[in-house]
């Protein structure tokens, strides 16, 4: 079954795999993905799910913002003491027309974080979501650019968007817009994004968006460039840990003993040669990776409940790696070792079935895992698991 995690790409685009978007739009084109299923993202965010985050979860600006495309909205007018965000003069603003921008909300909420965190493993960048809620036939932001490539999911409500031309070739992250230097070019395509239905603009195309006469409620799903550039720096950074050549300073005075920079490009060139051969970029890549695992922490309701009842645990409850949780296993010394999030935790070899098992994150009777093991000896590495918020029972609480 096609989910966040196996394919978050084509989960998004309500398509089989992600191969045909990747080959004809990613970084190149926009694509506006028609779906006629308008319930699509309900679960994945609502407007009540919006409406307990703003009235109780005491957010601060600039997490929540409001804005208009007509006219600066101060923050003064809806946040109160220590930058607390006043719920009831962000509802206030909403109803006269301004929209409202919930930031991050992958660190609150587990539905954003499942989305982003299943991107940026697949796509290798960093993720990040800004929720828009917008009343009808009112505009958050005029025409711009964005310096990162953005999914647009709209959930609830439609939007009137358009395309324009003028902007640049992939921007850096430096090179946002600014209004008061750039000027959309002629309008390229206009189309109303329905509920259900997804919009990608790739960084430096020119767009801007009016809703109609609903609410909008859509999530902009943001991938940040990660260019050779950066990659490059990631590897010298690599190289430097491990090489004094690398962490030497470069010639004294070198502007002016080599004022045409022969000398110094030959001796880049010479250390530059080099680097193919000592750079480790396994290492690299894997570093990057595990950074979106430690960022994209799973959001839970449950853990107190699940360690203090996993002593209660019994052959009849159903158990399940918790979805999203990432884990790997490692054989050391005759043992076998569960990492994941900067955490290890060892057990003997013979629990080495029942943790595969488990880390396939399909829900299983606690009594079936096919592991080889006595009951008594299974339950202690699964209830260990559990104590350790990566193992999850529908078994009821028993302290």
């Amino acid at each position: 079954m096609l989910t966040l995690e196996s394919d978050a790409l084509a989960w998004i685009l309500d398509e089989p795999d992600s191969t045909d978007f990747v080959a004809t739009h990613l970084g190149k084109t926009w694509l506006h993905a028609r779906n006629e299923d308008r319930i699509r993202f309900a679960d994945l965010l609502s407007l009540a799910q919006l409406d307990e985050i703003l009235g109780t979860y005491g957010i601060r600006h600039p997490t929540v913002r409001v804005v208009r495309a007509d006219q600066d909205v101060p923050a003064a007018e809806y946040v109160w003491r220590d930058s607390m965000v006043d719920p009831v003069q962000v509802a206030r603003l909403f109803a006269s027309g301004s929209t409202v921008i919930f930031g991050s909300l992958h660190d609150r909420h587990e539905g954003m974080r499942r989305l982003s965190a299943g991107l940026a493993r697949q796509a290798f960048a960093r993720t990040q979501t800004n929720i828009y809620l917008t009343p009808p036939d009112s505009q958050g932001f005029k025409p711009h650019w964005d310096t990162h490539d953005v999914l647009v999911l709209q959930v609830e409500g439609s939007k009137r968007w358009r395309i324009y031309g003028g902007g640049p070739e992939t921007p850096l992250k430096d090179q946002k817009f600014d209004p008061e230097q750039h000027e959309p070019g002629a309008v390229e395509a206009e189309f109303t994004l329905e509920a259900g239905e997804v919009l990608y603009i790739p960084r430096g195309i020119m767009h801007a968006a009016v809703t109609t006469d609903t609410v909008s409620l859509h999530i902009t799903l943001g991938v940040i460039a990660y260019t050779w550039a950066d990659f490059v720096v990631d590897c010298l950074s690599e190289v430097a840990e491990r090489s004094p050549d690398w962490r030497a300073n470069v010639p004294f005075g070198a502007s002016s003993l080599d004022a045409d920079g022969k000398e110094m490009t030959r001796r880049l060139r010479d250390m530059l040669e080099d680097l193919e051969s000592t750079v480790d970029v396994g290492a690299v890549l894997a570093e990057r990776q595990r950074s979106f695992d430690d960022y994209f922490r799973p959001r839970a309701t449950d853990l107190l409940r699940q360690a203090t009842g996993s002593a209660g645990l019994e052959e009849t409850h159903q158990v399940q790696w918790r979805p999203g949780m990432p884990g790997s296993l490692e054989q050391r010394n005759g043992r076998v070792v569960v990492v994941s999030l900067g955490r290890e935790v060892d057990f003997p070899a013979a629990a080495t079935r029942t943790l595969e098992s488990l880390l396939k994150e399909e829900p299983v009777r606690a009594g079936d895992v096919d592991d080889g093991l006595d009951w008594e000896s299974r339950r202690v590495v699964i209830s260990a698991l559990m104590r350790e918020g990566f193992v999850m029972t529908d078994g009821e609480y028993r302290g």
